[in-house]
């Protein structure tokens, strides 16, 4: 994985934990940004047929990739998908800040 990018995401983790994120606490940080680059940087292998390819759709992508990795029941998740959302977008913009995504 990019350096550049793992350290800008686990950064943005640590600032949304200061800021009250229940899904970006420093003992899941780590798995939470490898899991969110390794997702991102698939996304259109995985979905070559979706287009276009929006960053909403990428964004959505990644949640369901997070839910999935993190919880033991992702269907029971509810109103907590929301920091989801945050994570996903602070990984998005790490991934996107070191490289030209499409």
């Amino acid at each position: 994985m990019a350096e550049p990018a793992r350290a800008v995401a686990l950064a943005a983790l640590a600032d949304l934990w200061d800021q009250g994120c229940p899904i970006a606490a420093p003992d899941d940080r780590e798995r939470l940004v490898d899991v969110g680059l390794r997702r991102w940087r698939s996304f259109h292998r995985r979905h070559p047929r979706i287009r276009p390819r929006s960053q909403e759709a990428r964004i959505r992508d990644l949640v369901r990739g997070l839910v999935e990795a993190v919880e033991p029941e992702p269907r029971l998740v509810g109103p907590l998908v929301k920091d989801y959302e945050c994570v996903a977008e602070a990984i998005a913009a790490a991934a996107a800040s070191s490289t030209r995504e499409p």
